[in-house]
């Protein structure tokens, strides 16, 4: 039972998902939507690493709302610095065991414009500027790093050696929010769930109380850890514009698995059980602050009393005020 603990520590452990700036657009099968009514339009993307469905669904009591057309302004030589901070608290309980592991981290991290395309496709580099972390698990003692401070990295974050100010990685972003591809630079801890500071937008003009859904990538699951055998697990978004002052939309989003799914492969993709909010810049045409939660209960994951009980929880800004808790550190 301990090494299904571990498994589960690792793969939840600064893994925090970020579903609202960071889909996970690296497969190419498109989800077709089931059942889709006829009055919804549909914009498919065929990108090469993004492709997905945006459904979007326009109230009629919202025909008389002033609307808000969403689009990205991305240029060359600009520059997005995203303060983060992630918390995890991983309560596991298994043949009456009791563990639990906390983690925190605070990073920056930077997007950069290389270049932009004449059709309006951005070129980005991506790196980590710094981290602090911190880990404490039943019966361990707590584990510190922090990249400005300290020399030598622990080994609970030897994942970050040789990565902290390198360019990790380019990506290809159009000004819809489709990321049509990412160059990996380096083998990095969260490369597959890094910061991405974009959305799929709605070709339609949007009024507060409009709606959008986005249908993720389906991703096979494995059922067991000494199988080959997995399960294809197809999950989408919705996303809702609740209201826009002074050219700053608030919108929020959840994630809805469409696969039913046993207890056991539940655990194996928390990051799809994600609510979250966001900012969104009309007029800078950028997201400048996101947060974003997971909290759920497992029972019977492994056997019919074992329980799992996960908060994760994200809050990233790039606002850069000195007002704002993530940008000024006063948040601890």
């Amino acid at each position: 039972m301990k090494k299904i603990l571990v498994i589960l520590i690792l793969s939840n452990v600064f893994c925090v998902p970020l579903f609202c700036a960071c889909n996970r657009q690296d497969n190419k099968q498109i989800i077709q939507t089931p059942d889709e009514p006829s009055d919804q339009k549909i914009n498919k993307k065929n990108t090469t690493d993004s492709p997905v469905i945006i459904t979007s669904n326009t109230s009629d009591n919202n025909n008389d709302k002033k609307k808000y057309f969403f689009r990205y302004k991305f240029q060359k030589d600009d520059v997005f610095r995203w303060n983060v901070v992630q918390q995890l608290k991983i309560d596991t309980t298994i043949q009456g065991v009791n563990e639990i592991v906390e983690t925190y981290s605070k990073s920056v991290k930077v997007w950069r414009v290389l270049d932009v395309s004449n059709d309006n496709i951005a070129k980005f580099e991506y790196w980590v500027e710094g981290v602090d972390m911190r880990k404490i698990q039943t019966g361990q003692e707590l584990t510190e790093y922090n990249s400005s401070r300290d020399r030598e990295i622990p080994k609970e974050f030897k994942t970050l050696e040789g990565t902290i100010g390198m360019p990790l990685a380019h990506f290809m972003i159009d000004m819809q929010g489709a990321i049509h591809r990412k160059i990996p630079l380096k083998i990095y801890s969260d490369e597959n769930r890094e910061n991405k500071i974009v959305i799929p937008l709605p070709d339609q003009p949007l009024a507060a109380g409009d709606s959008w859904t986005i249908n993720l990538p389906v991703v096979d699951v494995q059922i067991h850890s000494n199988s080959d055998k997995v399960k294809k697990v197809a999950a989408q978004q919705r996303y809702i514009l609740e209201s826009v002052q002074t050219g700053a939309a608030k919108i929020k989003f959840d994630t809805q698995i469409l696969t039913p799914l046993e207890p056991a492969l539940q655990a194996k993709v928390l990051e799809y059980f994600a609510t979250g909010e966001l900012t969104f810049d009309i007029d800078a045409g950028k997201i400048i602050s996101q947060k974003i939660t997971v909290d759920k209960t497992i029972v019977g994951f492994v056997e019919s009393n074992d329980s799992l009980h996960h908060i994760s929880r994200l809050t990233e800004c790039s606002c850069g005020l000195k007002s704002c808790e993530i940008c000024s550190g006063k948040k601890k």
